[in-house]
């Protein structure tokens, strides 16, 4: 995947990826493979660095309640680590 913009909203839906919640539900977030590259390249020290940062980008692309802040950013904290621990393991 490139890490270019979505010029519109068809296309930050052909970038769309499912998130798991910790309640079970999935929701669809637009462009999150750029945003954890984004994210990444900051070289956040912190858990709740990294959250804020995943969850002010995902919400460029994507409506986020304001009530489910926290329940978002914990599934994408546990998603960016699933992947980038993956990443990280092949790399080596």
């Amino acid at each position: 995947m490139t890490d270019e913009k979505p010029c519109c909203a068809a296309a930050a839906a052909s970038m769309m990826k499912k998130l798991t919640l910790a309640d079970g539900s999935q929701v669809g977030i637009s462009n999150l493979e750029n945003v954890f590259k984004e994210v990444a390249n900051l070289k956040l020290a912190n858990d709740n660095a990294i959250k804020k940062g995943l969850l002010e980008r995902v919400k460029i692309y994507n409506y986020v309640a304001p009530a489910a802040d926290d329940e978002y950013s914990e599934a994408l904290l546990e998603e960016y680590k699933r992947q980038y621990c993956e990443i990280q393991r092949e790399g080596k």
